[in-house]
């Protein structure tokens, strides 16, 4: 019992030792950690202040940037060209006397980059001797850029889109006429049989001042072909697509009707049922943009091949420029078994459809009620 107390003892005192050994040695570790990091602060504040001055005494020695002080005075015209660089933009406006300095631009371009990134290429009127913060700031102000603004609405016809770019461009009709006849130059697709009709998408364009109508018309036109490249459209499918899309901007009165009304059309196709639609007529004689919605039997009796009445299937081409809800409408029709249409109420656009020609002659009825109770002719 003795012997084994006293190796016990022995054990333990040992083991008290060595834990002791190790606590002391981490003890010293702590603490030449803690000297160390304590001596680089040190260090660290020292270089930082020894670097701030070194920064003050070289901003101090250096020579100014020369600026301008308000919001300059008189005006001049500056070109933003595209892919030009904060310094390309900044000598452009020291040399159109905008500011004082090419570097007082940049300094005001990396104070703010974020806007620096969102001026645009363009024409733009700006004052003179402005200071090159407001100068910025000017170049993001759409009030001092200048553009020629062009807006189509869906479902005009090609004579109007001309005459519009004419007033707009100051082109005389006759110039812009003659760059509608130059078909290659303004990309206009094989698929279209030299007609611009329908090709001509809708939508707000702006362009610097001074465009060419080959310009706008070729835009117009690019446009068009990326809205059907947009719907999956095949270039084979092209031409048929803007003829059915222009049916159902001539037709619809409102959006929702698109999509049916492009069903009715593809129903009637299909049946090989004429599509008697009033809108063709109206092209055909060319009274489209009169106002009047529906025909005589005068004009039905027409000989063309856009008289839907007497000749079956599709046109030979779009009869306006159709917008995107129409021309996705001729992509994705509503799948239906209606076979006629007509607007019962002129006013909200209101729409009914019936699938037998009794059907329908009830919701013609209900026009004609309509008529005479709006005394509308």
């Amino acid at each position: 019992m003795t012997d084994l107390f006293e190796a016990e003892t022995a054990t333990t005192t040992s083991l008290d030792l060595r834990r002791a050994q190790r606590d002391q040695r981490r003890r010293e570790r702590r603490w030449r950690t803690l000297m160390a990091t304590a001596v680089a602060l040190v260090i660290l504040s020292l270089g930082a202040s020894v670097s701030w001055s070194f920064i003050s005494a070289f901003r101090s020695q250096g020579p100014e940037v020369a600026d301008y002080e308000g919001f300059g005075q008189g005006q001049v015209e500056v070109v933003i060209n595209p892919g030009d660089s904060g310094a390309d933009i900044a000598k452009t406006l020291y040399a159109a006397g905008v500011v004082a300095s090419e570097k007082s631009f940049l300094l005001a371009t990396y104070a703010n980059p974020e806007d620096a990134q969102k001026i645009a290429p363009g024409y733009y009127v700006l004052p003179k001797q402005m200071k090159a913060e407001y100068a910025l700031v000017a170049l993001l102000d759409k009030d001092y850029k200048r553009e020629v603004s062009i807006t189509i609405p869906e479902g005009r016809g090609v004579d109007f889109i001309l005459e519009k770019i004419a007033s707009v461009t100051g082109a005389s009709l006759a110039d812009v006429e003659t760059a509608a006849a130059n078909t290659a130059a303004i990309g206009l697709p094989a698929e279209a049989n030299g007609s611009l009709e329908g090709w001509l998408f809708p939508s707000t364009y702006k362009f610097n001042p001074g465009v060419q109508p080959t310009d706008v018309l070729s835009t117009m036109v690019s446009t068009t072909i990326a809205k059907l490249k947009a719907q999956g459209v095949e270039e084979k499918d092209w031409l048929k697509t803007l003829t059915v899309a222009s049916l159902v901007e001539k037709e619809a009165k409102l959006d929702v009707d698109r999509p049916i009304i492009a069903g009715v059309i593809y129903n009637r196709l299909n049946a090989g049922q004429p599509l008697e639609l009033d809108s063709t007529v109206k092209y055909a004689v060319g009274t489209v943009t009169n106002g009047e919605v529906f025909t005589s039997a005068e004009e039905r009796g027409i000989d063309s091949p856009y008289n839907t009445y007497k000749v079956t299937g599709l046109p030979p081409g779009p009869i306006a420029s159709p917008g995107e809800a129409s021309i996705e409408a001729a992509v994705n029709p509503d799948q239906n078994d209606y076979f006629f249409f007509v607007t019962v109420n002129l006013i909200t656009g209101e729409t009914k459809y019936a699938k037998t020609y009794a059907e329908h002659q009830k919701n013609v009825k209900e026009l004609q009620a309509w008529i005479k109770a709006n005394k509308t002719s």
